[in-house]
This record gives structure tokens, sequence and C-alpha cells, in this order.
């Protein structure tokens, strides 16, 4: 089944089947494989991208319980993380946002993308040299969670051939807060969105199922969803949370 779904695409109900009959088999041979480059990867598995619902639907298989966590928390969070930031950052000049945030949905919007200045950006150990480890920026930080290009009629083909993140983040095209459309991006590969909160929840579960670290520019913004949202423990290849993290988490808990 696994040879076959690599060649074919079509009939959608066949595949849909023998993705979800084959999904135990390709998450075990994905995480046995850890050498195997990610473009590979997604080369013997190219139904997952392409066909709409595999990510969900694998995902659902391994983690049924907490699959549809983001639809069912985020509607009662939103608002409560616009309060939390409003009391921490200036979010509006770090986004570089100066329109008006009206409709639940725009809120919504902004609050996803206001996550990551929550906390402490990421960082990493310089290769090869001693020293203190290298903090990544606050834009790193923003760019490396949800990508935003605001020019209208961007060249999609163009961006994804100059792209140069290969784990999975998120593309918004047009305004914060109101964008014209929403992709996960990952490997030069797209999967089409139809909000931001679904491309959040796909980009999520992707690096589950590829088996692949968060950005180290955002790993605090990704260790929330994981914790927070959907419950899968600490963070995802690494020791204890971050205490800014447990601060936000904590706030969003009261009533």
């Amino acid at each position: 089944m696994t040879t076959w779904l690599k060649y074919h695409n079509s009939p959608v109900d066949q595949v849909k089947e023998m993705m979800l009959k084959t999904c135990r088999y390709r998450t075990g041979k994905i995480r046995s494989e850890k050498e195997t480059p990610l473009q590979e990867l997604l080369g013997e598995y190219p139904r997952l991208l392409d066909t709409d619902g595999m990510i969900e639907q694998d995902f659902r298989v391994l983690f049924p319980e907490v699959c549809d966590s983001l639809y069912m928390k985020w509607p009662n969070l939103f608002k409560k993380v616009l309060q939390y930031a409003d009391k921490q950052v200036n979010w509006k000049r770090l986004l570089d946002f100066s329109g008006k945030v009206d409709s639940d949905d725009e809120q919504s919007t902004i609050a996803l993308q206001v996550l990551p200045l929550l906390f402490p950006t990421g960082s990493k150990r310089k290769e090869g040299k001693k020293g203190p480890n290298q903090r990544a920026t606050v834009e790193e930080a923003l760019r490396s969670f949800v990508q935003v290009e605001k020019q209208v009629g961007t060249n999609l083909p163009e961006f994804l051939e100059n792209v140069v993140p290969t784990q999975p983040f998120v593309l918004l095209l047009g305004e914060r807060n109101n964008p014209e459309q929403t992709f996960v991006v990952i490997e030069r590969q797209t999967v089409k969105c139809v909000s931001l909160l679904q491309a959040v929840d796909i980009c999520f579960k992707l690096f589950y199922l590829l088996d692949v670290q968060y950005p180290w520019e955002c790993q605090n913004t990704w260790d929330f969803f994981q914790q927070f949202i959907f419950g899968l423990g600490e963070g995802k290849g690494r020791g204890s949370i971050s205490s800014a993290v447990s601060l936000l988490c904590n706030f969003l808990k009261r009533k």
C-alpha cells in the first residue's frame, strides 16, 4: 500500500483509506530513519502533504483524544492572551501593526501572532565556538513561527525557491489581522489552509508526524502549544519548560 500511495494520488477515497491503514507503519518508519533527510522522507510519503486531511487523519490515529484541542480551546483563550499581552509588551510596535482589531476572528488571528512576544526568544550554541549561546532576535522568533508577506500578489513559487527554513512554519499573505491566504511551508512545499488557526494546528501536527524539532528561534511558542493546548508533556526533546510559558499557562487557567 505504501508503494502504491507513492505513485498514485487518486481515486481520493482509496488514497484516504490506504493512508489510514498505513498510518502507524509510516510513523514507525519515519521515527526509525532519523538520519534520512526530511526532503527524502516527504518524497516517500507525498500524499501526506498533497491530499487534503491526511495530516489531521494521521495525527488523529496517533493522538485521538487531543486532535481537536486547538479548535476547542482557542475560542475561549485568545481574548485572555491579548489581555495578558497588553500588560507585558508593546505588541503593536513589535509586530509593526498599526491597524484595528475589531472582530473576534481578527482578535484570534492577532493573538496567535502575539505569542512569540510573550516568551524569551530561543537560543542555541554557536557551532564550533565557545562562549555564550546565540540568542534569536524578536524578529527571527516571529518569522520562524508565522512569516508575514504583506505584498499583495506575492509570487509563491519564487518565494518557495528562496525560502531558507526547512522545518515547518506558517506563511501568511496579506495583513496580519486579515490574511488573504495562509499556508504551512515545509521543504519548499505548501499545505494551503483556510485560516491562521488551521495553519498553526497543521504545523504543530507536522512536527510530530515527521519527528522533527521545533525551530530553535521560537521553541517556547511551540512548547506552549504542546503543553497547554495539546497536553503532550513538556518541551519537545528537551528538559523543563520555560518559566515564561508556565506563567502564561497559569494566567490562562484563571477564570
